[in-house]
């Protein structure tokens, strides 16, 4: 039985019953985990019609709780997540995502620093031309160029989260890069160990169709968080010269 305050709050936007046979294997991937009964799973479904999924679906063994609501969008589902979770800390995963046993042992370990980001890899098997396989925990400058910090690897403190106000919601695809920029620029500490994976990530998503939209969001949120200096003034070369690149290798693929 889920404890009155589970240790970690999975959350999981999904747009429809489409997405069944994914969020299927997700719930069973947390099933399986040996510590699943430390877990508060939200479903977050973005309509208001609850009579679409399989009663075995939505009575799955491992208690998920459901929310049938229209959203402006992915960033709004999981804000509304985060206001209903009550697991120390958050993480967002996407229909298909499936639980590695690194992500049972980083629950075994982590403290109650609310300032404090727990951090694991993400791998990404049968990823996009020119997406990397493997996204290892990062949390550096190297932000600042490109979104190193997957956030399937990033349980959040859940008070911090909403200190933050949540993911900012202006963004369709990248809310979750601005926010990461935030909490590195304010001094948010992570911690990680070296090789632990937690997440292997379903193919597609928002954030991995390189198209020009992409690309403009990622200099709007750029320009407004960014310090001044060197890497600011190059960002327009950088994500024109990456744009030109990984969208020529989406063509070719």
């Amino acid at each position: 039985m889920t404890p009155i305050e589970p240790r970690l709050s999975v959350a999981i936007p999904v747009a429809g019953m489409a997405e069944s046979a994914g969020l299927k294997r997700t719930l069973d991937g947390l099933f399986q985990m040996p510590n699943w009964d430390e877990l508060e799973v939200l479903v977050q479904v973005g309509s208001s019609d609850s009579g679409t999924f399989d009663p075995a679906l939505t009575h799955h063994p491992c208690q998920p709780i459901w929310s049938f609501e229209s959203d402006r969008g992915v960033y709004d589902a999981m804000n509304r997540m985060a206001k209903r979770a009550t697991g120390t800390r958050i993480l967002f995963l996407g229909a298909g995502d499936v639980p590695l046993p690194g992500l049972s042992l980083a629950m075994l370990r982590w403290d109650s620093d609310p300032n404090q980001l727990e951090m694991g890899g993400v791998q990404l098997p049968d990823s996009e031309a020119w997406v990397p396989d493997h996204y290892p925990p990062r949390w550096d400058r190297s932000l600042f160029w490109r979104n190193t910090a997957h956030h399937q690897g990033m349980a959040y403190p859940l008070s911090l989260l909403q200190a933050f106000g949540g993911f900012p919601e202006e963004f369709r695809v990248l809310g979750d890069y601005a926010l990461s920029l935030d909490l590195f620029k304010s001094g948010v500490r992570a911690q990680w160990h070296a090789d632990e994976d937690w997440i292997q990530v379903q193919t597609g998503g928002l954030s991995r169709q390189f198209n020009a939209a992409l690309y403009q969001e990622e200099w709007a949120l750029k320009k407004t968080r960014l310090p001044f200096g060197f890497v600011f003034i190059a960002q327009p070369i950088w994500i024109f010269g990456k744009a030109l690149w990984k969208m020529s290798a989406q063509r070719r693929a």
